[in-house]
């Protein structure tokens, strides 16, 4: 029997009628679900934001010629307020020597240069460390309780990386400061990571994929001496004048970066070994990932070189 244009069995009706009424439920789901996401989003709005999270700059400071002799230290900043520090805040028992803080609030400071509240006694460290908003420029004063007197930094200094470091060096006229960061120091991580990288990639090349004539090796070799020499200077700057949260956030897009070029240079330059498929960008992918996860692993056993 030919059914009718339009006429439908009673089990197709039915199931017609649940499927629209499905899709109905469905749209008036996504409909509320965007209405209460955007309530949330509009309270969200409507709240104080008070998060201060990641790290921040620093300012060390160590003192050579005060040996022997009690000090207390502080920096001057030429605004009123940065960050919670404060030239107008009154002394409170948390912030230390009421004498120190005194003679601090007490010195002449030069027009337009203030005292922020923010002070040790560096006696037995000889070091003075403003771990959180240090100011961008600044004098370095020094008071001296047993003699009674100040002596501040001839000149005033800027900070001039995320944690700046400086020697200050003490004479009857002032304190003569200059930047002391340890450029050295960052060399041999920078080139030990280079190197454990090209081994690592390398080897990932001889063991999985058989490249190990003498021509692939010497390409292999020259491709990641420069992806990781251009990959490390940029996450050693980054750290450098943003931080480590920085450099962390740049490390996964550098290294999809890396990929990407090995991968371009392998699939157009690399010979493969006879009688086997080329795989450039596996193998990128591969010895990328090896490596990755490699120096994650080493990162805990050796966080000075990583």
């Amino acid at each position: 029997m030919i059914r009718p244009p339009g006429a439908y069995s009673f089990k197709e009706s039915f199931c017609q009628k649940e499927a629209d009424g499905m899709a109905v439920w469905k749209k008036a789901r996504r409909i509320w679900g965007m209405v209460c996401l955007l309530l949330v989003l509009a309270a969200g709005l409507a709240l104080p934001a008070a998060a201060d999270v990641g790290p921040k700059p620093s300012v060390e400071v160590v003192f050579q010629g005060l040996e022997g002799r009690r000090y207390y230290a502080t920096l001057l900043g030429n605004v009123p307020q940065y960050g919670p520090w404060s030239a107008e805040e009154e002394y409170l028992d948390w912030k230390g020597d009421p004498e120190a803080w005194e003679a601090f609030a007490a010195y002449p400071v030069p027009e337009g240069w203030y005292f922020l509240g923010n002070y040790a006694d560096c006696t037995e460290t000889g070091r003075f460390v403003w771990s959180y908003y240090p100011p961008e420029t600044f004098y370095v004063l020094v008071w001296l309780p047993e003699e009674d007197r100040c002596l501040r930094s001839v000149q005033p200094v800027s900070r001039y990386a995320f944690d700046s470091r400086f020697t200050v060096t003490a004479a009857e006229e002032g304190l003569t400061v200059r930047s002391s960061y340890d450029y050295a120091g960052e060399v041999p991580g920078f080139l030990v990571r280079v190197a454990l990288t090209i081994l690592i990639e390398t080897a990932a090349g001889w063991l999985l994929f058989g490249l190990r004539r003498r021509d692939q090796l010497a390409l292999i070799f020259r491709v990641n001496l420069v992806t990781q020499l251009v990959l490390n200077l940029l996450l050693n700057l980054c750290a450098y004048f943003a931080g480590p949260m920085l450099a962390g956030l740049a490390y996964i897009p550098l290294e999809l970066g890396v990929f990407a070029a090995e991968g371009a240079v392998y699939a157009r330059c690399l010979p493969w070994p006879d009688g086997c498929e080329p795989h450039p960008w596996l193998y990128s992918l591969g010895a990328n990932g090896v490596s990755f996860a490699a120096g994650w692993a080493l990162a805990d056993w050796l966080p000075g070189l990583f």
